[in-house]
C-alpha cells in the first residue's frame, strides 16, 4: 500500500488533515479559523502567518503518520513484510505503530505539539538509521519526517520559551539593548 504511493493515498491524507483541521479548529491554543484583528502590527502579522504554517505541518504530519502507524497495526502485508527483512520480529512493528499513532495523536494538541515531535524525531532516527545499517537503502521519507519533526519542535519549544515573557516587556528589553 505504502510502497508505491499514488493519486489514492494523496486523497487519504487529504480526507485524514482535513479531519484534523476540523478537530483542531476547536482546540484552545490554535490560530487556525481564527479572525484576524484589523490592526495588527507587522510583526504579529508575521508570527501569526509563521504560526499557522507551522500549524499546518503540525496537521501533515500527524495525517501522514495516522496513516502509516494505522497501516503498522492492522498488519499490512507491506509493513509485516519491511519488518520481518529487519529480522527483530514483529513485536517491533507493534511498538513502532504504538509510538505513531499516539505521537500522530498528540500532534494535533497544539499544547503537546512539540513534545511529540521530539518523540516521533527519536522515531525517525532510528528509522534512518534502520534504513542506512540494515536495510541498506536511502532513508529519503525518514529524513524527510525527520527535518519536518525537528522544524516542529525547535519552533514549538522555542515559542514556548519566549512565551513566558511577556510581549511588551520583550519589546521594550529589546529597543533598550539596541540604544
Amino acid at each position: 500500500m505504502f510502497s508505491r504511493p499514488g493519486l489514492l493515498h494523496a486523497l487519504l491524507l487529504a480526507l485524514v488533515v482535513s479531519v484534523l483541521y476540523a478537530l483542531r479548529k476547536r482546540l484552545p491554543g490554535t490560530q487556525l479559523g481564527r479572525d484576524r484583528d484589523q490592526f495588527e502590527l507587522p510583526h504579529e502579522r508575521r508570527r501569526r502567518r509563521q504560526l499557522i504554517a507551522l500549524e499546518c505541518v503540525e496537521l501533515a504530519l500527524a495525517g501522514i503518520f495516522f496513516l502509516v502507524g494505522g497501516a503498522k497495526l492492522i498488519g499490512r502485508s507491506d509493513m509485516v513484510d519491511l519488518f520481518r527483512s529487519i529480522g527483530v520480529g514483529q513485536w517491533l512493528r507493534y511498538l513502532t505503530g504504538v509510538l505513531e499513532v499516539f505521537g500522530a495523536a498528540f500532534m494535533v494538541i497544539p499544547l503537546a505539539s512539540g513534545a511529540s515531535a521530539a518523540a516521533l524525531g527519536t522515531v525517525m532516527i532510528s528509522a534512518t538509521f534502520i534504513e542506512l545499517f540494515v536495510l541498506h537503502r536511502p532513508p529519503i521519507a525518514a529524513m524527510a519526517c525527520l527535518s519536518a519533526h525537528t522544524y516542529v519542535a525547535w519552533s514549538r519549544l522555542l515559542h514556548r520559551a519566549n512565551a513566558d515573557v511577556p510581549t511588551p516587556v520583550l519589546a521594550v528589553t529589546r529597543e533598550l539593548t539596541q540604544d
